[in-house]
């Protein structure tokens, strides 16, 4: 019965989502922030590098393949340093032009799984002189060969084609909504997980660049509006309304919390009691997103143990002083059994800390805001440590990266991954 449910659904699905439809529009360029508040920045090239001005594209230098060359911030003006003696200085924005099809090599840029190394990029890399007398390294680049560099930097190139389709749809989304958020600084997007995670050319595979080709252009709106194509890495068995997380939001209509599984064949529904909750966190129920051959265990079920004073001490920084920790309880739980508020409970004060975000940051940045928390300790004495028990890893909040795999797994194809976590969404050609 439960295999007969999945295919209707699926037909479902492909009535809602179906395949994108088309509009006129051009490929958009994006200015990513590579580096910032530097001092220095050196750089290369296989193919070699030309160096012009950017504002009157005038050329000032060539670095022949493989010579590394310097950019220092020095008095106000930028100091270029290159070979056979070579020391010019400019006030100008620079741009490092590879050949055609070529990237630019920028030495020490941080990762988010790979630390700092070298890193290829395509496009063009421009550096501006900021204030106090550092530099800013901004990669101009269309879209499309970003979503590239994305894919594989924010999913594994290895799971399979539907999810990296998902993610690419997903990360475009992403790309188009939070562009400009950083303009302030000299570029629309960071490398980093504030905006998405961007490891530029180095990062690409044979994989995603198939999922991003294969879905070239194509975002979700909603009701002809571009979504908020949120996702995180595993949502450990349900996702989660937006505004329980952030609780400052109002509802999305298409961020709605879901089961990442069919509640008839797991025989689990919600919302759950708090003890019925409690046990449910501790096991390793069959949903999507428990896939241990792709991710590791750790991120769909966690525990950790706090020592009271390390505890105190990281609620303190979201809270203020409470004097010595008696107790933090969980005061407001959502449906998908998100925590969205808690109640720290200190000798001197009691305070609340509501929101997702705020919870998992009192608690020292804990894996998710689901979790149950119990203190231990000898009765009528304070607690010497707290034990934390929980699922999932990130804000849960849209798609379920990991949960994506487990559906493609199965057969699934992206868009009715896609309408799964953006309910009431169209998938749609921008361009």
């Amino acid at each position: 019965m439960a295999s007969r449910f999945k295919w209707v659904f699926l037909a479902f699905l492909a009535v809602v989502a179906g395949h994108p439809e088309r509009c006129a529009g051009e490929l958009p360029g994006v200015r990513i922030g590579l580096l910032w508040g530097q001092e220095e920045v050196a750089f290369s090239g296989p193919a070699g590098v030309t160096i012009q001005r950017a504002r009157s594209g005038k050329v000032v230098a060539w670095a022949p393949p493989g010579e590394r060359w310097e950019i220092r911030a020095q008095r106000g003006a930028m100091r270029l340093i290159g070979g056979a003696g070579r020391d010019w200085s400019t006030t100008d924005r620079l741009r490092l032009l590879p050949p055609e099809g070529g990237v630019v090599t920028v030495y020490g840029v941080g990762g988010h799984w790979d630390g700092v190394t070298d890193r290829d990029y395509r496009g063009v890399i421009e550096v501006l002189l900021g204030a106090g007398r550092s530099l800013t390294v901004v990669n101009l680049i269309d879209t499309e060969t970003y979503l590239r560099g994305v894919v594989p930097s924010e999913m594994p190139s290895a799971y399979p084609l539907a999810a990296l389709q998902s993610q690419a749809v997903a990360a475009r989304g992403q790309a188009l909504i939070k562009a400009g958020r950083h303009r302030a600084a000299g570029f629309d997007l960071c490398r980093t997980e504030h905006c998405q995670v961007y490891g530029g050319a180095t990062r690409e595979s044979a994989s995603s660049d198939q999922a991003v080709a294969s879905t070239r252009g194509q975002v979700l709106e909603y009701e002809g509006r571009l979504a908020d194509t949120l996702y995180s890495s595993n949502c450990g068995g349900h996702t989660v309304n937006n505004e329980d997380y952030w609780p400052d939001e109002s509802p999305v209509p298409y961020l709605r919390a879901a089961p990442d599984f069919d509640e008839a064949d797991l025989g689990v529904e919600f919302p759950l009691a708090e003890a019925e909750l409690g046990q449910y966190l501790k096991y390793a129920p069959v949903v999507n997103c428990n896939q241990p051959r792709r991710a590791k265990a750790s991120k769909f079920r966690w525990w950790s143990v706090m020592p009271s004073e390390e505890l105190r001490e990281s609620l303190a920084s979201e809270v203020g002083d409470f004097g010595e920790l008696l107790d933090v309880r969980v005061t407001d739980r959502a449906e998908s059994g998100i925590v969205r508020e808690v109640a720290v409970i200190g000798r001197q004060a009691v305070y609340k800390i509501r929101g997702g975000a705020a919870v998992r940051r009192g608690l020292g940045g804990s894996n998710s805001a689901s979790f149950a928390i119990e203190p231990i300790g000898r009765r009528e004495e304070p607690p010497i440590a707290f034990v934390v028990w929980g699922a999932g890893w990130g804000h849960q909040v849209g798609m379920c990266q990991v949960g994506a795999a487990g559906l493609a797994g199965e057969g699934w194809d992206y868009w009715h991954v896609l309408a799964k976590y953006y309910r009431g969404c169209d998938l749609v050609r921008r361009y």
